[in-house]
């Protein structure tokens, strides 16, 4: 089938998506049309957010195309497709980050909310991805094998919105594959930053952005650095370093959230497909917030 075939209205199977629900499903879909530049890429765009949605045990390229691929008339060769779509499309995945915290409303309303700068795990085999290394993982208490993302999320009476997240790559990973980043990582993120130093860079990108600045708390790797409020509160940030309790539901949360949806199943192995992904799960999770999440 080709890519302009895009129709699904004589399909008998729904899937997840109710048919009240596919009406929101396709309008929220068609809001971030001119993200991408080209119409194929819109198009695989709206197959991987309807293949994450559905109720797959697991999230990889494979498993996203086949769930699409029985709710919607798609492309022949979708997995190949989704494939190149997530992992070396030339799309902006920045791009859909603040189309997709514009476009959603809710999180904005929440002036009880804090923001929440936290880890994201995300377990490896191998070392062949980007990033990964043995290293701590805050939320299983050890070293592992692994990639870290730094994540700044919104915690809340309105429940929990991820809003931007960023891969840390470490000094010595950086060393260790300085023949072969031309292949994993663009010449603008070559360089050695601390966690908290992206985190920093994450919410400077979300003032630019957002009115009113929500209060910031962090998880204990970045709390328990001398400077950390410090240097927020320098540059005119609120802090909220007494709200633990944010800590704790905005962490279970977002354990939550990465199940739910497949955050790290993700098998790629490249700066930008780990972006895609992530950013794209961001999206389809937005959708849910919004549209009520499936009970099944």
């Amino acid at each position: 089938m080709p890519p302009h075939a895009s129709a699904d209205a004589e399909l008998p199977q729904r899937g997840r998506l109710e048919r009240e629900r596919l009406e929101q499903f396709e309008s929220y879909v068609a809001d971030f049309r001119t993200v991408f530049h080209r119409a194929d890429q819109f198009l695989r765009f709206r197959a991987y957010l309807r293949g994450l949605l559905e109720p797959t045990e697991r999230k990889n390229v494979e498993s996203i195309a086949l769930a699409a691929s029985q709710v919607m008339i798609v492309e022949s060769n979708l997995p190949q497709a989704l494939q190149h779509f997530v992992s070396n499309s030339p799309w902006n995945h920045r791009r859909l980050a603040t189309a997709v915290r514009s476009h959603s409303r809710a999180w904005r309303n929440d002036r009880h909310a804090v923001w929440l700068v936290h880890d994201g795990i995300f377990p490896k085999r191998g070392k062949h991805s980007v990033g990964v290394q043995r290293q701590y993982a805050r939320s299983v208490g050890r070293k592992i094998n692994c990639q870290v993302g730094v994540f700044v999320s919104q915690v809340g009476p309105l429940g929990f919105f991820p809003l931007a997240a960023r891969l840390y790559l470490p000094a010595a990973w950086l060393r260790e594959q300085e023949d072969t980043l031309d292949a994993k990582v663009p010449d603008s993120e070559r360089r050695t930053a601390s966690k908290s130093e992206i985190a920093f860079e994450l919410l400077d990108e979300l003032r630019r952005e957002s009115e009113p600045i929500l209060p910031i708390v962090a998880e204990s790797g970045y709390a328990a650095g001398p400077d950390f409020y410090s240097i927020l509160q320098d540059a005119a940030y609120p802090t909220a370093p007494h709200r633990a309790d944010a800590v704790i539901q905005g962490l279970a949360a977002f354990e939550s959230f990465k199940q739910s949806l497949g955050l790290d199943h993700f098998e790629g192995r490249t700066w930008q497909g780990w972006h895609h992904h992530v950013i794209l799960v961001f999206a389809a999770y937005h959708f849910w917030m919004q549209s009520g999440r499936p009970t099944a």
